[in-house]
């Protein structure tokens, strides 16, 4: 079926429920409005002496006598202008390979609903920030290169330079209802997940149907969702768009049933059409997920696979052994790999409960021997666009330091133990340890300074972290949270990143929230 086939047939099927609003004369027409939203203030600060993101090429060594000369001319260049400015009176622009940062932001989250009758609801969310203290406003375009487009996180604080304008848009969307007939359909701008954000957790505009069967205790919900869409482009600027149907689409359905008291069950299949060539890479790939949840008084246990099979087809660049392109041509990757997720929860006391958690994907981290990524072969495991956070520096989003995130969770394992103390009355305590591997070995013999040259080598151990979360309910809808965390890197995050300097990454931040 074409895209044009389908999105007609969703035009149609949304004709449905607005005939049956036409009908219902007995309902007001008054409009009833409810909001929502949050404002935070936090304070951060951060230190580590580790990479987060690799500095030297992934390509494979073709003259490494050649690189190192390069490297050593470069770095003897920047310590003689170094020297130049010292000479000067200026001061020095070397700096330790150390970092220590503090800083402060804000954000206001704001969500409005309205509805003239019990069938049709409106929903628009808004964010303003987050805002740092001290970052530059939006203003004119001027020598400094200043982007007066950007808007939402980042824009504003810096004195005289705050501006208004750094709103961005969460949510857009209509929600028609028909409670009698459970049926709920969303159009436009929304956010679309799956099981604990596994394979996704993103906003984007798009059209869901969430259908429930009372009788049969389940549900069944599917939908659309237009990730990217660069059909409008011209690029030879002749006044007619060149790029049709150069888009990125994602389709889904799931089906809930819960035939037991305390046992939960989901299958679903999340579909990617990407045929968007602007970044040299076309994909059509599947994920076939099932999480069951079982709830019981003392204990509860969550068991969740996920199996990711397609293709991918890659641009790569063939290069002669001075690195120059001689031509470029199309690879066409076999995905087959998977995810598995295990949490185990056990509830010694209304205070006090143990948890367990292990999460990991197939494949290989980083890239190949020949500069590829690795997680196109070998069983490697795509990602979709997930978003979830396991320990708060090996694998986050929510702020700080962050080594991977769902997106970049490929060839890795993470395995864990915290626990969650409420003590002195509204404090809750959260004491975790965690310890992140790789699938198999990241490749040793692409890399420049971690080195088998060098004397080191390859492993799977990534590192451990120490947990440490405070939160004090002050008040219902006011909240203190404390959260810190202390990741020690281990051999094969050197690998990936290919450095052999530090140790240490840690941080710690008081968010300030009042809810409403």
């Amino acid at each position: 079926m074409s895209l044009r086939n389908l999105f007609l047939s969703y035009s149609i099927f949304l004709l449905i429920p607005c005939s049956v609003l036409i009908a219902q004369e007995e309902e007001s027409q008054r409009t009833f409005m409810n909001f929502n939203g949050s404002f935070r203030v936090r304070a951060t600060n951060v230190g580590r002496d580790v990479l987060l993101e690799r500095k030297t090429p992934v390509t494979p060594i073709t003259n490494l006598e050649k690189e190192n000369t390069e490297r050593l001319q470069s770095e003897q260049q920047t310590i003689q202008s170094d020297l130049e400015r010292r000479q000067q009176g200026l001061p020095s622009q070397i700096t330790p390979r150390k970092e220590d940062v503090s800083y402060y932001d804000s954000r206001f989250l704001y969500n409005m609903s309205f509805s003239a009758n019990k069938y049709v609801e409106g929903v628009w969310g808004m964010q303003v920030g987050d805002i740092p203290f001290g970052g530059k406003g939006l203003r004119a375009t001027g020598p400094d290169g200043f982007d007066p487009g950007l808007v939402g996180p980042g824009s504003g604080g810096e004195r005289g330079r705050t501006a208004a304008v750094n709103v961005q848009t969460n949510f857009l969307y209509l929600n028609f209802r028909i409670p009698e007939s459970g049926l709920f359909i969303k159009v436009g701008q929304q956010l679309f997940s799956s099981a604990q954000g596994r394979v996704l957790f993103s906003t984007g505009t798009g059209v869901s149907i969430l259908k429930n069967f009372q009788f049969l205790r389940l549900s069944l919900e599917g939908g659309i969702l237009r990730a990217r869409d660069q059909s409008f482009m011209d690029v030879d600027k002749n006044g007619f768009a060149d790029k049709n149907y150069q888009s990125s689409n994602i389709y889904y359905n799931r089906l809930k049933f819960e035939y037991f008291r305390n046992i939960r069950n989901e299958v679903y299949a999340y579909f990617l059409d990407d045929n968007d060539k602007s970044d040299n890479e076309t994909a059509r790939l599947a994920w076939y997920g099932m999480h069951n949840e079982f709830n019981f008084q003392k204990f509860s246990f969550i068991v969740h696979g996920i199996l990711n099979t397609g293709t991918v087809k890659k641009l790569r660049a063939v290069t002669d052994t001075s690195d120059v392109t001689i031509y470029n041509t199309t690879q066409r990757h076999f995905i087959k790999g998977g995810m598995y997720d295990f949490q185990f929860t056990y509830r010694w006391s209304e205070s006090l409960n143990f948890n367990l958690i292990a999460l990991g994907t197939t494949g290989r981290p980083g890239y190949d021997e020949k500069g590829h990524e690795a997680n196109l072969k070998g069983n490697g495991y795509r990602t979709l666009a997930p978003g979830f956070s396991i320990s708060n520096i090996a694998t986050d989003f929510t702020g700080g330091y962050a080594l991977f995130n769902g997106s970049s969770f490929s060839g890795l394992n993470e395995y864990g133990f915290y626990s969650n103390i409420i003590a002195f009355g509204p404090y809750q305590f959260t004491l975790g340890y965690y310890q992140l591997w790789a699938t198999k070995s990241p490749e040793i013999r692409i890399n420049r300074e971690f080195s088998e040259l060098n004397g080191y080598r390859t492993s799977t151990y990534m590192g451990m972290e120490y947990n440490f979360n405070i939160r004090y309910n002050v008040t219902s809808d006011f909240q203190i949270i404390f959260r810190s965390g202390y990741f020690v890197a281990g051999d094969a995050l050197f690998v990936l990143l290919d450095s052999k300097y530090g140790r240490v990454l840690r941080e710690a931040f008081i968010v300030f929230e009042h809810r409403f």
